[in-house]
Parts: C-alpha cells; structure tokens; sequence
C-alpha cells in the first residue's frame, strides 16, 4: 500500500509517499516547500493560499511515481481558519506568535488559574486558541459575528481537498477549550469567553476517513492532526519492556509521558503541563520547550550578516568552546519572538550575572546546554508528578540528528536517550493511516513496524 503524509511546520512542509510491503515501511519525499507568517498591518498572517497550492502539488508529484490509496495532513496546533456562509474563507489564519502574554495573563485572571487549569489540563501559553479567542471577542472582532466555523489548520486544509469539515481529537486539544475526561468541547468555557460553542463542530478521533480528495480516489484520513501527536505515534517504545518518556525535537522541543489518564491537580499545574489528546485512547502529558526555534533565529541572524554557517561549521565552533558556561532558561517567554535572539540571550545572561558569551559557538553552546538543563529539568518534573520512573527517553524529529546535544541529554537527564526515527512526524501521521486501511492492528504493532523499519542511536550517560 502506497500512501501520502503532509507534514506541516511553522517554517516548511514535505509530501512524503509512505511505501508499504507488508514488513517494513519505506520514504520518499516527493516535495518541500516553505511556510511562515506574514505581517501585515502590524498583525502576523499565515499564508493558506500558498499551502493549499503546495498540497495540490504534492498531490501531483505523488501521483507520478505510484498510485496513492490515502493521505493524512498534520501541522503545527492552536491557529486555525474563520469560516463564514457558503464556505467562504473569511480572513487569512493569525499566526500564534500574533498573541502576547499580556493578554493570556488577562484570561487567565477572568478565570483562576486553578478553574481554568481544572476543567483544561493545559499547559498555559499565550498561543492557546482559548486565549486566540479572547482577544478576538475583547477587540470585537468582526469575524466572531459571521463566522459559522472555526476549523484548525489540518482540518482546514483537509476541508479544501473534499469539501468535508471534521474537527480532529489531537488538534483540539491543543486549545485549552477541551475536558479532558470527556474528550469533548467545554460550555462553560464558551460561555465564559463569549464564544457559540456551536462555532467549533464535532471532534472526530484519529483514524477516521472524511472523504476523497476532489477528482481523485484518494481517501483522506484524520490523522494526528496535531504534528506531537503524529511524532508520539512513531516512538519506538515497548510498554511492557522499558519505562520510557518521549521528546519530540524541532522548533519546538515537547517532552511527556504517554497515559491513558489525564493527570489533572495541583503538581501539574504548578509545573505547567499539558494534558493533550493522543491517538487511540491516549493522552500526551506534557511541556512545550523552546526547542531548536532559539538555534534557528541566530543562525537568521547571522545569514543576515553574510555569515552562511552550515550545521556541520556550527557543531565544530560548539566543540571548540569552552564547556559548562552561562545558562539560560529557555522555557522563558522573553525567547519565543525577540527583536534578536542573540542579544536577547546576551541579556538573560547578563541579568543573571554569568559571563555574557560573544563570539558564535560561545552562543550556541549556551544554546545547546540551557536546551539539555530545561530537559533535565523537565524530566524530573515529569517524574516528580507522575510517580514514574523513567529509564528511557525516546527523541524523534529533526532534533535527533544533533549528536552534541543527545549526548548532552543523555549526560544531565542520567537516562539513556534513543535518537530516532527523524522523521517521527510523518512516519507517525503514515502509521495512523495504515491502521485506519486495516494494514496494522493498532499502535503496539505500528511502533514494531518502526523498529523493523527505521535505525535508531543509543546515547549512554558519560
């Protein structure tokens, strides 16, 4: 069986042909394309238009090298599109960096933390589509008065191929407007914001078939629609044999546990974790980190100074530093949308009274090492609101190739950390696919075929 994953981030997205022989699972990747926000009158803008046309090129392209039974999209989570009458596209989708912790702390207020934390178990980021809303409905936002529906980004995209208009479990969730035990659309949020429930649809669950692409056979399935929860899918774990947590690694780096369970009190809360929606009855207990986002913006920078460093230059000016310098908090907020990254960890550092660093892989090991201590740091937290012991901590994504930082991991966290797949997100969003055609039973033989399929690399604390 041949079919096709869209894996969206917030900076580029592949169409990847999933190849299935009945024993192992192969890729190809037929397309990339670039993503990003516009600004546009002071406000931060998604380009739909430009990712729908991608799509249908990757459609395209697939459909050259074989014939595609199914396609699934994932994408990043919280943002989503405004429709109107006779499905009419009523604005572009605001990007999440558009909302500010002002606003979030705002509702917040309106709420409790506790009351709002109580009925959502969602970690507090000023992104969530709940705090998206309030600031719609306090800046009387005319869309809120015409808008008969809200859909989320993959749910949205998938909608423009079949016509079809299903809200996906994992990619709610992501908007701290779910309860978490009934897996369905809180009222009393609603009614607190102001916001007709009536706005957001019906949940669907992961695996379910909505539909054919138009002018094709190409069935669409809802996948993980939340790109974590497509990773999650694809982590090579053995529940009956290892104790394990998983980190997701990209822009965003999320690191959780896997329960069957909401872990809904008091801990969580005060350590600011998410229960999110998972595939197939599970939910993603978790923390977002800023992940490679912090790498990223000053390698921007530097481009931007005609200094074109490539990864494998970056690696060997991050070994050539001095080791245990300045530390950063990088799940503070000051990092998720700074003028300049650089100087903005120039001055956290300084704050702090530790020796500001200067030249690039100064930069960036501070970069590396403040990533690997909020990991630390994240896992004990994990396991000090969990009760679990972790001996594993299984890394999927793009974030799995950087060997210095594994390694890194590995040393603070004392766990072992097995790297891999790197494609996590796509190969999870193919897998989900795969047991919705009937070609896998469930998750426990998904995550085997991933074994089968995809190499791994053991780091072992030094």
């Amino acid at each position: 069986m041949n079919i096709l994953a869209f894996d969206i981030g917030a900076s580029s997205g592949r169409a990847i042909i999933g190849k299935y022989d009945g024993k192992k699972l192969t890729l190809e990747e037929v397309h990339r394309f670039t993503n990003g926000t516009t600004k546009i009158r002071e406000h931060l803008y998604w380009n739909i238009a430009h990712l729908y046309s991608e799509i249908q090129t990757g459609i395209k392209k697939a459909q050259t090298v074989c014939k595609i039974s199914s396609l699934g999209i994932d994408t990043w989570g919280v943002d989503g599109a405004f429709i109107g009458a006779n499905d009419t596209l009523l604005a572009l989708p605001y990007g999440y960096r558009e909302f500010s912790p002002e606003n979030m702390e705002e509702c917040i207020n309106k709420f409790g933390a506790a009351e709002l934390y109580g009925k959502t178990g969602i970690q507090f980021l000023p992104f969530n589509t709940i705090f998206q809303l309030y600031k719609h409905k306090k800046d009387d936002n005319p869309l809120l008065k015409i808008a008969e529906r809200f859909l989320f980004m993959p749910d949205y995209l998938r909608f423009l191929l079949t016509g079809e208009k299903q809200t996906e479990y994992t990619i709610a969730s992501t908007g701290q407007l779910l309860d978490p035990h009934t897996r369905n659309w809180n009222p009393e949020l609603f009614e607190k914001i102001g916001v007709p429930m009536e706005m957001m649809g019906k949940i669907v669950e992961s695996g379910t078939f909505c539909g054919t692409v138009d002018g094709t056979n190409i069935k669409t399935v809802t996948v993980a629609g939340h790109d974590t929860g497509s990773a999650v899918v694809s982590v090579p774990a053995d529940n009956s044999k290892e104790n394990w947590a998983w980190m997701s690694s990209g822009t965003w780096s999320v690191m959780g546990i896997e329960t069957k369970e909401p872990i809904v009190f008091e801990k969580g809360r005060a350590e600011n974790f998410s229960n999110e929606g998972g595939a197939y009855g599970t939910i993603r207990f978790c923390k977002n980190i800023m992940g490679m986002w912090l790498e990223q913006e000053c390698r921007r920078i530097w481009r931007e100074e005609n200094k074109n460093y490539s990864f494998a230059e970056m690696k060997e000016m991050v070994m050539n530093s001095p080791t245990n310098g300045p530390v950063i908090d990088t799940r503070d907020l000051r990092f998720m949308l700074p003028d300049n990254m650089i100087e903005e960890i120039q001055s956290a550092c300084k704050e702090s009274n530790q020796k500001v660093p200067q030249a690039e892989g100064e930069i960036l090991r501070c970069v590396y090492e403040s990533l690997a201590t909020a990991y630390k740091q994240t896992l004990n937290e994990i396991i000090s609101v969990s009760g679990r012991k972790i001996e594993k901590l299984h890394l999927v994504g793009g974030g799995s190739q950087n060997e210095m930082l594994n390694q890194m991991t590995a040393d603070l966290c004392g766990v072992t950390v097995e790297a891999g797949p790197i494609e996590g997100t796509a190969i999870g969003n193919l897998l989900v696919q795969l047991i919705a055609n009937g070609e896998l039973k469930d998750m426990d033989e998904a995550r085997q075929l991933v074994k089968a399929s995809f190499p791994t690399t053991i780091y072992q604390p030094k």
